[in-house]
C-alpha cells in the first residue's frame, strides 16, 4: 500500500509540474502517467537484476527478450491508465493532494527525490555488477 502511495504522489508531482511548466495543452496527465510507468518498470527491472544475481537468466541471454519487455511496459501503461486517467481519477488525486501543507510537501519531496535517485542508481549499479560478474 506504501509503494501505491508513493506512485499517487509521483503521479501528482508529474502532473503539477508539467501543468505548471507547459499548461494544459500538453496533457500533464498523460505524460505523469508516462513518468510512472517508466519508473515502475525500472524498479521491476531492478528486480530482474536481483533475480539474475541469484541465478535466474532474465537479461544476459543471446538476446534481450524485447517483446516481453514491450508487453511488461504496455501492460504497466495500461494498468495505470486505469488508476489514473480513465474516468478522470486524476482530478480527484490532485484535489486531494493539492492541499498538502508546505512543510510536509518538503519532507515528501525529499521522500521523492531519494526513491527516485535511489532507483535510478541502484538499476546503474545492478547492471554493472552483474555485467562484472558474468564477464
Amino acid at each position: 500500500m506504501a509503494m501505491m502511495r508513493l506512485y499517487k504522489y509521483l503521479y501528482y508531482r508529474l502532473y503539477s509540474w508539467n501543468l505548471k511548466t507547459w499548461g494544459e495543452s500538453d496533457l500533464p496527465q498523460w505524460n505523469a502517467l508516462f513518468g510512472v510507468s517508466f519508473m515502475m518498470f525500472l524498479n521491476l527491472g531492478l528486480v530482474g537484476l536481483l533475480l539474475q544475481f541469484f541465478g535466474v537468466n532474465v537479461f544476459l541471454r543471446s538476446e534481450l527478450p524485447k517483446k516481453e519487455l514491450i508487453t511488461l511496459m504496455l501492460c504497466l501503461f495500461i494498468v495505470n491508465y486505469f488508476l489514473f486517467i480513465h474516468k478522470g481519477t486524476f482530478k480527484s488525486i490532485v484535489k486531494e493532494l493539492k492541499k498538502e501543507p508546505p512543510p510536509k510537501r518538503r519532507i515528501n519531496t525529499i521522500l521523492l527525490w531519494l526513491y527516485v535517485t535511489l532507483s535510478f542508481a541502484l538499476f546503474a549499479f545492478g547492471a554493472i555488477l552483474i555485467r562484472q560478474l558474468n564477464g
